[in-house]
C-alpha cells in the first residue's frame, strides 16, 4: 500500500500511480470527503473542461459568470 508524510505545512505528495490513474495534474482541485472508512480525496471537474458540449446552450463566458454569481450568493 503507498503512503505518503504529511509535512509541517500540512502538505504531501500523492504516489504518482493515484497521480497517473486518477489524472491528478498540476492545479487540479481536490475535495475531501470524510467517510465512516476515513478521509477520501475526489479531483473537481473543471466547468471549463465541458464549455464544448455547453456552448450550443450559452456562451461560456455567461455561464461562468452566472456561476460565480451563485457562487457569491451561497456563501455570503
Amino acid at each position: 500500500m503507498p503512503y505518503s508524510k504529511i509535512t509541517k505545512k500540512g502538505q504531501m505528495t500523492i504516489p504518482v500511480e493515484y497521480r497517473r490513474k486518477y489524472e491528478l495534474k498540476e492545479g487540479v482541485l481536490v475535495a475531501f470527503d470524510e467517510t465512516d472508512k476515513g478521509l477520501v480525496i475526489k479531483a473537481i471537474p473543471d466547468i471549463a473542461d465541458s464549455a464544448g458540449v455547453l456552448s450550443e446552450y450559452a456562451e461560456l463566458d455567461e455561464v461562468l459568470a452566472d456561476l460565480m454569481k451563485a457562487r457569491k450568493e451561497n456563501f455570503r
